[in-house]
């Protein structure tokens, strides 16, 4: 019986800390103002349970100061399985490639986003890198074929994968949510 009261005790102690740990992204991000951020990745910081990277965004005034903005995205492991790599970041940071990327303001006015998409210079590759806005299922990565060119999926580098085909929340075998969408 005592050891049963310590570890009860041990579990309600540790629970304020484990729910507070984890945000909710409607209260952190404006779900209703959806921006496009224009400008190069100059860093990547992925951990889990949420990664960021961040994007040089220059002025548009002539002479202006560049803003660096923080950008957030699902965990590592969700970006792998959807076909986004850390090569694929390093590549458009190596290049200075300037991208668009679709994200949800942080709703304090700092320089920091929920990130949805990237479209590469390009103009035809999207990566999604979350589905569901910031009022829905936000932070759950999309299936693997969120990399796209022209809106045909790129082949998944992990399909056939242990868990690969499907993602969080998503049975194996249901339809694709990929593609571009503006």
């Amino acid at each position: 019986m005592r050891r049963t009261l310590i570890a009860l005790g041990a579990i309600l102690a540790v629970l304020p800390v484990v729910a507070a740990a984890h945000h909710s992204f409607v209260a952190e991000y404006d779900g209703s103002k959806p921006m496009n951020l224009v400008g190069a990745i100059n860093k990547v910081d992925q951990q889990n349970p949420h990664g960021f990277f961040y994007l040089n965004v220059p002025s548009a005034t002539p002479g202006g100061r560049v803003t660096n903005w923080a950008l957030e995205t699902p965990g590592p492991n969700q970006l792998v399985r959807t076909g986004f790599t850390k090569e694929m970041y390093q590549q458009m940071i190596d290049t200075k490639e300037k991208v668009t990327v679709k994200a949800y303001p942080a709703r304090d006015g700092s320089k920091r986003a929920f990130a949805e998409t990237i479209t590469r210079a390009d103009g035809r590759t999207v990566i999604t890198i979350s589905t569901g806005g910031v009022d829905g299922a936000v932070g759950r990565a999309p299936r693997g074929d969120a990399v796209t060119v022209d809106g045909v999926a790129v082949p998944d580098p992990t399909a056939g994968a242990r868990g690969a085909p499907a993602g969080r929340g998503q049975p194996a075998g249901a339809p694709a949510q990929g593609g571009a969408r503006q």
